[in-house]
């Protein structure tokens, strides 16, 4: 069936894909769907999200007419830098050129959920890192430098698509909280190592103080972790790191690090 193909300033195409676990009917609708869509639009390759389908697949036509399915792709090497210049569906009648890697590597998985592993060089290298920058929600304006990104965004503005660019931080400021719970975390591991000395016991009661501030300092830590990622998700919804889902499993593991090591804490100092 052909699909509707996701435009810019739609943001549909922004979602990060998820991983395919069931190889079923739906893959192969999916595949299909991405082959009809190609054909209707006169293109060689496509990914999922182009046509608003948030699973990571891919096709490409290859030279002798056979396609070329992945699922789940990884990029695992690279090698060189090459300029491209690009065009893409999203952004109509753009042209651009970004920095690409000249040779990859990449393992995925066929229709059958069968692993696989390839190596990939020049169009077929640059077409894959294009289609798989749509699956981890990334588009062709992330890759340009500001300037560029702002041009861009005028002329589509001035080509009756206005819209802005959300671009992800190589720094969230809700890393400073990881990492400040790092510390906390290391130095109450560190308590533990208190009985392998001949501490006074008013020091040991000391040490034992320090745990008991330290973990209300790390819930103090986890509740400013939670406010500016929560504040941050919603200014770069984008961005993988941003989603609740990933700060809530890092939330728990910090919980359970700090109850694990306060219950032993406990045990040997008391």
């Amino acid at each position: 069936m052909v699909r509707d193909i996701v435009v810019y300033p739609d943001k549909r195409v922004r979602i990060r894909a998820a991983d395919v676990r069931k190889f079923d009917e739906s893959v192969d609708s999916v595949i299909q769907d991405l082959k009809d869509t190609m054909k209707a639009h006169n293109v060689k390759a496509m990914a999922a999200t182009q046509i608003a389908i948030p699973m990571s697949i891919l096709v490409i036509e290859q030279d002798d007419g056979s396609y070329l399915e992945i699922i789940n792709p990884r990029i695992i090497g690279k090698k060189g830098s090459v300029a491209s210049k690009e065009e893409t569906l999203y952004f109509p009648n753009t042209t651009h050129t970004v920095q690409r890697y000249e040779m990859i590597r990449m393992v995925y998985d066929d229709r059958n959920g069968e692993q696989q592993a390839m190596k990939a060089e020049g169009d077929l290298a640059i077409t894959l890192q294009r289609k798989i920058d749509y699956l981890f929600g990334d588009t062709l304006a992330s890759r340009m430098q500001e300037d560029s990104r702002k041009s861009l965004e005028k002329d589509l503005a001035d080509k009756g698509m206005p819209g802005s660019f959300e671009t992800c931080p190589t720094v969230f400021m809700k890393d400073y909280f990881t990492s400040m719970m790092q510390k906390v975390l290391f130095f109450m591991g560190l308590t533990l190592l208190t009985p392998l000395f001949s501490f006074q016991p008013e020091t040991v009661q000391k040490i034992w103080t320090f745990d008991k501030y330290a973990a209300i300092a790390l819930v103090l830590l986890l509740i400013g972790y939670f406010a500016v990622g929560i504040w941050e998700g919603k200014k770069y919804t984008s961005c993988t790191s941003c989603q609740i889902g990933n700060m809530i499993g890092t939330a728990v593991k910090y919980i359970v690090l700090a109850v694990a090591i306060t219950v032993a804490a406990d045990f040997l100092l008391n």
